[in-house]
């Protein structure tokens, strides 16, 4: 493995995640911002500006893109499938489509408060998990890569199409906030939403570790893996509850967000030069926040003051990485 991936990626996050407390529509001197977070400087102007809307959108964006690069590099291991992706395969809109539900039942015969996050994620928990299991069953009737593929776009579709034909019998407000929503931002990122969901994603971190080392033995096929002790069934159920377990925090956050989980395996893989999913789990959320902050600094940048979508930019340097993969493996020929 080399040695120095470690260091570049949290290198490379840490002047992302700067530069998003730096770049916006108000510019502050890097020192004066440092020193606020810092708790050094009381300016209570540049606390609103900074605290209250840069940094907790930043922090967000960590941790949507740390859960979805460690849900696709445990679904691309599970699958073994260099395509695999929490919204390639269908499983972050599947989550939207319960957490959709429950927002509008929910809040229809006041059974919940709008955007409860403990709701929400429960609702987004069930969505991944059930489409997981769907993808699970496809994933033994399709051999091969690119039709797992085509049964998660479709799958994709159909839970879109069913979300979209909730959302609009909806009242307006709702169906004006989740539109956007569904579009991926982390405009909307607050604390009361973040810091509920905190303590159910890193419980999905620690089980995606401890899902590591039965992966590397599934990599050798489920006979030899069972040759080595390892409980199957244990471990794709674990390998499941982890990447749910993420997808629906990352999906209450900030929506069904595309590609971030397709990208950052690849990346960790190439920076480390080794498959061990022991390093390539932490590897991929790392090269996965990067790739979140980078993606938001340029969506409230490029046309400002306007507030693009975050799925439009990842969709930009995603579907390039898809057709290279499929063209690498021969599936276009």
């Amino acid at each position: 493995m080399r040695l120095g991936a470690f260091p570049l990626l949290i290198s490379l996050l840490l002047v992302s995640f700067f530069s998003s407390l730096i770049l916006g529509s108000i510019r502050y001197p890097v020192y004066t911002i440092l020193m606020h977070v810092l708790g050094l400087d009381h300016d209570f102007s540049l606390l609103n500006v900074i605290v209250d809307i840069r940094l907790v959108r930043t922090v967000a964006a960590v941790l949507t893109g740390a859960s979805l690069g460690v849900a696709g590099c445990i679904l691309q291991s599970l699958f073994r499938n260099p395509l695999a992706d929490p919204f390639v395969l269908g499983i972050s809109s599947g989550s939207t489509l319960v957490i959709a539900v429950a927002l509008v039942l929910g809040t229809g015969f006041g059974i919940m408060q709008a955007y409860d996050p403990y709701s929400l994620y429960i609702a987004g928990s069930l969505g991944a998990l059930l489409t997981s299991l769907v993808v699970i069953g496809l994933s033994s009737v399709t051999r091969t890569a690119i039709g797992l593929v085509l049964a998660g776009v479709v799958l994709g579709y159909l839970n879109a199409g069913v979300t979209t034909l909730i959302i609009t019998m909806s009242d307006v407000e709702t169906m004006r906030a989740f539109s956007f929503w569904t579009l991926g931002s982390f405009s909307a990122a607050k604390k009361n939403i973040v810091e509920p969901v905190l303590p159910f994603m890193l419980a999905g971190f620690v089980a995606s570790f401890l899902a590591a080392k039965p992966l590397n033995a599934l990599a050798f096929g489920e006979e030899i893996a069972s040759s080595m002790g390892v409980w199957i069934r244990g471990a794709r159920v674990l390998a499941v509850a982890a990447s749910s377990s993420v997808v629906a925090a990352a999906t209450v956050i900030a929506g069904p967000v595309g590609f971030i989980g397709l990208a950052a395996p690849h990346i960790a893989r190439l920076t480390a030069k080794t498959v061990d999913n022991r390093f390539i789990i932490p590897l991929s959320g790392l090269a996965g926040s990067t790739l979140a902050v980078t993606s938001d600094i340029i969506a409230r940048n490029i046309v400002a003051p306007l507030d693009l979508p975050i799925t439009a930019i990842t969709s930009i340097f995603g579907a390039p990485i898809v057709l290279f993969l499929l063209m690498r493996r021969g599936l276009l020929r």
